[in-house]
C-alpha cells in the first residue's frame, strides 16, 4: 500500500514540477516582451525567446484572453515559418472577441472543440513586418487559397480587427525586424 501512495506522491510532484516550469517560463518570456515594450533597449541588442518560452506564452496568453477557448498549444518553428496547432472551441473564442453570445448557425456548426493548425511565413525588415498565413486546418480538413482569404476577411478580421495578416505592418517599439528559426525567434533593435 506504501508503495502505492510513494507513486502518487511522486506523480504528485513531478506535476508540480512541469506546472512550475511551464509558469517559469511563461514568465520568462513575459518579462522579454515586457523589456521590448519598454521602447528602452539600446540600439543592437538582440532579444531570443525559445519556442518553449513562445509556446508557454501563447499558452498564457489563450488563457488570459479567452478562458477555456484555446488549449493543448503546440508551436513549430523553421526559418521564416512556423505551424501553430492547438484545441480551439470557437463558440467560447467568439464570445471572448466579441462579447456576443452566438446565434444559432454558430452553434450548430461551430459547437465543441476542434484541432486547428495553422501555419504561415514571416517576413520583417526595416521597422516592418509581415505573416503571411498559408495553410488552415480544421478537424484535418485543409482550408486554403480564396476559401481561406474568405475566413480571414470575413471572420479572423471583424473579431479581431487589430490583427495583421497578408499585409506589411509596422513594428513599434524600436524594433528593426525578427527571424524565425527552428530554436525560436530573435528581435533585433535599432534607433
Amino acid at each position: 500500500m506504501s508503495r502505492f501512495r510513494n507513486a502518487g506522491v511522486v506523480g504528485l510532484a513531478a506535476a508540480f514540477l512541469s506546472l512550475a516550469a511551464a509558469t517559469s517560463t511563461a514568465d520568462l518570456a513575459h518579462r522579454k516582451f515586457a523589456r521590448i515594450e519598454t521602447g528602452k533597449l539600446a540600439a543592437g541588442t538582440r532579444v531570443d525567446l525559445s519556442v518553449a518560452e513562445l509556446s508557454a506564452w501563447a499558452s498564457d496568453e489563450a488563457r488570459l484572453y479567452a478562458p477555456g477557448a484555446v488549449r493543448n498549444i503546440h508551436l513549430r518553428l523553421s526559418d521564416g515559418a512556423a505551424t501553430g496547432s492547438m484545441l480551439v472551441d470557437f463558440l467560447k473564442l467568439h464570445q471572448a472577441a466579441t462579447g456576443e453570445a452566438p446565434g444559432w448557425l454558430m452553434k450548430n456548426l461551430f459547437a465543441g472543440e476542434r484541432q486547428v493548425t495553422v501555419t504561415g511565413r514571416f517576413e520583417s525588415r526595416n521597422r516592418r513586418a509581415r505573416v503571411d498565413v498559408d495553410r488552415v486546418e480544421v478537424s484535418g480538413v485543409p482550408i486554403e487559397g480564396a476559401t481561406l482569404t474568405f475566413l480571414i476577411d470575413n471572420f479572423l478580421r471583424p473579431t479581431f480587427p487589430d490583427v495583421k495578416v497578408d499585409e506589411w505592418f509596422p513594428l513599434g517599439f524600436h524594433m528593426d525586424r525578427f527571424t524565425v528559426s527552428p530554436v525560436g525567434v530573435s528581435v533585433y533593435i535599432t534607433r
